[in-house]
């Protein structure tokens, strides 16, 4: 005898987790259809949907990501009236895999509880009764155009062809109050998934979901000796963004490092607070009274789209990163600015690169009569580092490998401990090419690393200890006044 169904309280059907958990089924690496039981991972997605929009994931292989999102977005189409849901697949497996999970979660509800459906074509399932559909699409070049979509998902974005075109169709299309769910493993340096995960000012929320979300230490290096290829690992399990070129910094060390980054508002060991002064400094530590300071600074023309005007302000005597600034500032206010900063941190050595606009900058802070400024070594081909006449830090085809290759060997040996995320991200990228020239892939920058390679030349001229220098003082007739 058949139990009669029971409809659970509306309140509940509202809720995916319990929708999906309690009423739908998927495949799983076990036989046939099993009850779709949200991990950890899926879990934290979901209370995430809650509260954002805009979502990127950055995510280990076989966690279940677009499994989840798919779910999601199917409860929201089928208990919300008037929505449009758009999964978009970056290949035909990838999209036939999409539409058999939303036909599967369809098959395995109670009967009671499943919407009308309707069948447009192979791509589209309707709900005619809500006017609510389901779009499930390859990444063709005109992917969504002509739609106005309320939940989008776009998996593996780091494999997609034209993805930028694509990705500003997709963005025009989903209304500020929509979602947008973006999941991919990574896929090399570069591309825009990459350069979306970097940037931290697009407004999308990002997740990091690596293989310890997922698997025990045993699964792991079972599958870790299986693969037999750490980069392709690393990859796939480790969340890492792999160059196409050789890294110039040693990419350990890097996400060593990155335990060090620091964000407004964070606290430092001896009570800091971080906080933004003087006019756009972010100011990690406070400067000592005992304390030698360096600044390094590239400047920019300070035209937004262009390069950036950077400062980095080192602590001599522990090699700390205490100050960042990266901003598009003008040479002139950029000089007014750095007169500030240097000032503040006991008269820091400045050391201004005066390629281009960086003579300008060096100008007016001849004008201010900053008191620390820097003479460049008068011949860098020489065995001693005797400073010449010449002020400002000047970069040529002699000095840019010199203070390249200076600033990766005092990453690599630790002599310095860097705070900032921005310059950690350009280390990242910044790769040998075919032809052994060092620059950063595509669409980034390198002014921060040139800012703290240009700081960590000013090391070279500044004593970090007490000077043991003869006193005079004690040495002159006490009867004589002076």
């Amino acid at each position: 005898m058949k139990t009669k169904f029971e409809i659970p309280a509306l309140s509940l059907l509202k809720d995916p987790k319990f929708y999906l958990e309690n009423f739908c089924k998927i495949k799983t690496k076990k036989p046939g259809l099993n009850p779709f039981i949200l991990n950890e991972a899926q879990k934290d997605l979901y209370n995430t949907l809650k509260n954002y929009c805009r979502i990127i994931i950055l995510k280990a292989r076989q966690i279940g990501f677009s499994t989840a999102v798919t779910g999601w977005m199917y409860h929201n189409t089928i208990t919300t009236p008037g929505i449009t849901t758009a999964l978009i697949g970056y290949n035909s497996d990838m999209t036939t895999e999409l539409l058999d999970k939303v036909k599967t979660f369809y098959r395995t509800t109670p009967d009671e509880l499943k919407p009308t459906i309707h069948y447009n074509s192979k791509y589209e399932i309707s709900f005619p009764k809500l006017e609510s559909k389901i779009l499930v699409l390859p990444s063709t070049e005109n992917v969504g155009k002509g739609y106005t979509i309320h939940n989008c998902l776009l998996t593996e974005l780091s494999s997609w062809e034209k993805a930028e075109e694509k990705m500003m169709v997709l963005e025009a299309s989903v209304p500020i109050d929509g979602k947008i769910v973006v999941e991919s493993t990574p896929h090399g340096q570069g591309n825009l998934y990459h350069r979306m995960w970097m940037n931290d000012n697009n407004s999308y929320i990002k997740k990091e979901y690596g293989w310890w979300w997922h698997y025990s230490e045993t699964d792991i290096d079972i599958i870790r000796k299986r693969m037999n290829d750490p980069r392709r690992f690393a990859q796939e399990y480790g969340l890492e963004f792999l160059s196409s070129g050789r890294n110039v910094f040693d990419t350990d060390i890097i996400g060593i490092q990155r335990g060090n980054v620091l964000n407004i508002g964070d606290t430092t060991e001896d009570n800091t607070v971080v906080k933004e002064m003087f006019g756009g400094l972010t100011v990690y530590k406070l400067p000592r009274q005992d304390g030698i300071y360096c600044v390094g600074a590239d400047v920019a023309e300070g035209v937004s789209g262009g390069d950036y005007s950077v400062a980095i302000i080192f602590d001599r005597k522990t090699g700390e990163e205490v100050a960042f600034f990266r901003g598009y500032l003008p040479p002139d206010i950029f000089a007014e600015r750095l007169n500030i900063w240097g000032r503040f941190f006991n008269n820091a050595l400045m050391v201004v690169e005066i390629n281009n606009h960086g003579l300008t900058t060096l100008t007016v802070l001849k004008q201010r009569i900053y008191p620390s400024l820097y003479f460049r070594p008068a011949k860098f081909e020489g065995l001693s580092s005797q400073s010449g006449d010449k002020m400002g830090w000047k970069t040529t085809q002699i000095t840019r490998p010199l203070l390249i290759d200076d600033f990766a060997q005092a990453v690599r040996d630790n002599q310095l401990k860097l705070h900032s995320k921005k310059l950690l991200d350009e280390m990242s990228v910044f790769v040998y090419d075919d032809n052994g020239n060092m620059s950063p892939q595509g669409g980034f920058h390198d002014d921060t690393i040139f800012a703290a390679g240009i700081a960590f030349q000013g090391f070279k001229v500044l004593y970090h200890s007490k000077l043991q220098q003869l006193d005079y003082r004690r040495h002159m007739p006490r009867s004589f006044v002076y």
